[in-house]
């Protein structure tokens, strides 16, 4: 006897753009975090060079992708509709033309202090020495900037997926009353 198949919830290509942003998001901000543009530099001075200048940019716009496009998904399980699929769609397109205005608003948002001073500082570096703690301090420092960055770009997607859903539903609404109106 055949199984039956499940519905996807989330298309692949939603998963695999998902995967792709998270993997910049991890890559950047361990870069950003480590200073790993100094060892991209020295194996290769002009992408390192590029590398050094552009990846707090990437950083951000990454992390506010992740935030957005996990919005989208989130919107997207909360809808069952046929239009479900077309509003993913537009929300990420639109979503990927206002990314740098998102990441950058998010940076400014995420740049405002909600720890109470150096005692993780201070705790990481009496745990493993200065050297060690202070790198732990700066990834740890990057990795809270990235996560708090995507945090305040995830409602922004889940609004996205919203309007195009609304957008959709009262457009195609309209298309049917006029259809049964003209018969």
């Amino acid at each position: 006897m055949a199984r039956k198949k499940k519905p996807r919830r989330t298309p692949a290509w939603m998963g695999r753009l998902t995967f792709v942003a998270i993997v910049l998001c991890v890559v950047f901000t361990l870069s950003y975090g480590a200073g790993a543009h100094i060892a991209v530099r020295y194996l290769n001075p002009s992408f390192g060079a590029w590398w050094n200048s552009n990846e707090f940019a990437i950083v951000e716009c990454a992390a506010a992708a992740v935030g957005m496009l996990i919005g989208i998904r989130i919107g997207a399980r909360l809808v069952d509709s046929a239009l479900k699929n077309r509003s993913m769609i537009a929300a990420v397109i639109v979503g990927a033309i206002v990314l740098p205005i998102v990441g950058r608003l998010s940076a400014e948002v995420a740049r405002f202090r909600f720890t109470s001073g150096g005692s993780v500082t201070a705790s990481l570096i009496d745990r493993f020495g200065y050297d060690v703690g202070s790198i732990l301090d700066k990834l740890l420092t990057a990795g809270v900037y990235s996560i708090k960055i995507a945090l305040f770009a995830l409602p922004v997607g889940m609004i996205l997926f919203g309007v195009a859903i609304a957008i959709f539903m009262t457009s195609d609404r309209a298309g049917d009353t006029a259809a049964a109106t003209s018969k």
